[in-house]
């Protein structure tokens, strides 16, 4: 299929894993391909799919299934009229209407999702000693022990295989590893030769470059841990929300080792004056800001492609069908960070929360470069391919 007729519809269909109709499906002929910076609508990610010639649409507007809908919906529901009630247990009332998240080790209050599972603070400090420590234990019983809130501390093996048994993940701590891996290869602007250079011709290369991008951003997704377990619908709402900050991280690592620069591409890098000359001054401004906070910081690619995956986990989108499953996968990348931060850079206790205070400014930056290639894109002087547009509009 020509790059021109790519759209998110159909797009994010072939590209997100769903549950296979048939056994013939061929959707998951996609897992056998890599990320690669080079990929092309015929490439590594293309169709891999059949059905419906129109392909998957996107998740609408206002959806009555997903957040405020069904039983979330009467919960709430519930609570506004115990406010509208002049009574003294209305707080108490709205606070017990919330149904508390237990520990699947030991029964407590979990705190969020640790390694991958929902667990309290003991639990998940316990199997992190263990893990980090290589600890071996052995149960003076027959392994058989009851593990609840008051005997998590009476057998720390059967405590330890309650842990791998509810489904806790000692590969937590290689996620920033699987990250890596998952990485795309460089990806080339490749600018037309026969266009005079013009700001036209450079607008339209990093929006051909984008376009080219955004496919490979697709693919990347699918090798996050976690994430192709959630909904297609809820994949598709986290792509659409946070497309622009990846893109702009990508742009952001590739500047650092240059002076006051942007690297759109390998082949393509923007200075100052080529930046005003093309209309993106604002632009290169606001981008540079944050490639000199990240240089202050001395950011590391393990720590950039974990905070890549951090800024899709964690997506404005008001459109998610299953906020629990969206938080457990932002808690387990969470986790990896800190994780690595701990291990590596154990002098800098406070790393880890730097680098996530980064994101707030990436999606500020991001915005402002939503909005200004949507002007471009009502003025009509710049070609835009589909699924570019399609996510332009899903934007703004």
């Amino acid at each position: 299929m020509a790059t021109e007729e790519r759209h998110l519809s159909s797009s994010c269909g072939s590209f997100i894993k769903t549950e296979p109709s048939s056994p013939s499906s061929g959707i998951d002929a996609i897992s056998h391909h890599s990320p690669s910076g080079s990929s092309d609508a015929s490439g590594g990610y293309g169709i891999a799919m059949g059905g419906h010639p129109n392909g998957l649409d996107s998740p609408p507007m206002f959806n009555g299934t997903g957040i405020g809908g069904g039983s979330c919906r009467k919960r709430y529901d519930d609570c506004a009229s115990a406010i509208m009630e002049d009574s003294p247990t209305k707080c108490e009332y709205m606070l017990n209407a919330i149904p508390k998240r237990l520990c699947l080790v030991c029964g407590d209050i979990a705190s969020g999702y640790h390694y991958g599972v929902a667990s309290c603070e003991a639990c998940k400090a316990f199997f992190k000693r263990t893990i980090q420590g290589n600890i071996e234990y052995s149960c003076p019983a027959t392994n058989e022990c009851e593990i609840t809130k008051r005997r998590r501390k009476s057998c720390q093996a059967c405590r330890f295989m309650k842990c791998l048994k509810v489904g806790m993940l000692k590969e937590v701590t290689k996620i920033v590893s699987h990250l890596l891996v998952a990485e795309p290869e460089k990806i080339y602007a490749m600018p037309d030769p026969t266009m005079p250079e013009s700001d036209i011709k450079a607008l339209t290369t990093l929006c051909d470059l984008a376009d080219r991008e955004l496919v490979v951003i697709i693919g990347w997704a699918k090798h996050i841990p976690g994430f192709s377990n959630l909904s297609l619908g809820d994949q598709m709402s986290l792509l659409q929300s946070a497309w622009m900050e990846i893109l702009i991280l990508g742009i952001v690592y590739r500047s650092l080792p240059y002076e006051d620069k942007l690297v759109y591409a390998e082949d393509y890098i923007m200075d100052e004056e080529h930046s005003r000359l093309t209309g993106l001054l604002e632009l290169y401004l606001a981008i540079l800001q944050l490639v000199r906070r990240y240089k202050k910081l001395k950011v590391e690619k393990e720590e950039f492609v974990t905070l890549k995956a951090l800024a899709l986990a964690n997506s404005d989108s008001m459109h998610i069908e299953d906020m629990d499953a969206v938080q457990k996968l932002q808690d387990l990348l969470h986790e990896a960070l800190q994780d690595y931060e701990l291990s590596q850079r154990n002098e800098e206790p406070r790393r880890a929360g730097k680098l996530l205070l980064t994101l707030p400014l990436l999606r500020q930056t991001a915005a402002k470069a939503v909005q200004h290639f949507y002007s471009i894109k009502l003025q009509g002087k710049v070609p835009m391919h589909k699924l570019f547009l399609e996510m332009l509009e899903a934007k703004v």
